[in-house]
């Protein structure tokens, strides 16, 4: 038996939502952090924005560190924000220094004027740098050239999208559960032979008349290694699941 082990069971939560801009907050933010949370994810979510002159706080600074995917919102005033650049510039170098995931959503923004800084982000970062240092303003406009490179959705909106915002939703809570059930495999996963029973169970789970699986046997033999392997496998495919363990022992006490 291979012991296997994930950082993303080490971290403290396991989604950091950033937005920028009150036309998000709302709308489109609200509801896919209400997807994330209705899925049983960890989400940090903060909504108190930095005041002028004040630099990131060590709790904000510590939630990005401690977070396996960091999400951002952007919108066309989130380089308005001088909050959502600092937080922005903490999140680069987090994926640079600790490996971290960015995942950014393009709401109603063309990516290249993200990567251009163009657009109204050429005017927002325009009016900062009168009043910001140019090596503040370097790291800002780095991060930022820097986000608008990366793979992720692009929400055109309107008669420019043929996909309704539910559909994106659906799309990225799905995409993090994926990934975090691919890189959370459990010691249970490496035993010996298990796919093969994983396998025969996922055929029964796909038989429309079945509605219980039971698994039984003598204690010891693996079923709740099965078990756990099984639910790994289908729990992104349903909008709630729960594996609890220990049942015996939890209803005595």
């Amino acid at each position: 038996m291979a012991s296997s082990s994930s950082s993303f069971r080490q971290m403290m939560h396991q989604v950091f939502l950033i937005y920028g801009g009150e036309d998000t907050r709302l709308n489109f933010t609200s509801h896919l952090l209400k997807a994330f949370k209705d899925r049983g994810l960890n989400v940090f979510f903060d909504e108190e924005k930095l005041e002028k002159g004040e630099q990131l706080s060590q709790a904000l600074s510590q939630a990005i560190a401690a977070s396996n995917f960091l999400i951002l919102v952007l919108s066309k005033d989130y380089a308005s924000s001088k909050s959502c650049l600092s937080e922005l510039s903490q999140i680069m170098n987090c994926k640079k220094t600790q490996g971290h995931i960015v995942l950014p959503i393009f709401y109603h923004v063309d990516p290249s004027h993200v990567r251009n800084i163009g657009g109204t982000f050429k005017t927002s970062f325009g009016e900062h740098e009168s009043k910001r240092s140019v090596d503040e303003m370097k790291r800002w406009k780095a991060a930022f050239t820097e986000v608008g490179t990366l793979k992720g959705w692009h929400i055109g909106g309107g008669k420019f999208d043929s996909r309704s915002e539910t559909e994106y939703i659906k799309d990225v809570v799905g995409y993090v559960l994926k990934k975090l059930n691919s890189n959370c495999r459990s010691v249970s996963e490496e035993l010996v032979g298990i796919h093969d029973q994983k396998k025969k169970i996922l055929g029964l789970i796909e038989q429309v008349d079945i509605r219980v699986i039971g698994l039984w046997g003598m204690g010891g033999i693996g079923k709740t290694s099965l078990a756990d392997a099984v639910y790994k496998e289908v729990f992104p495919k349903f909008e709630c699941s729960l594996f609890l363990q220990n049942i015996s022992e939890k209803i005595k006490k």
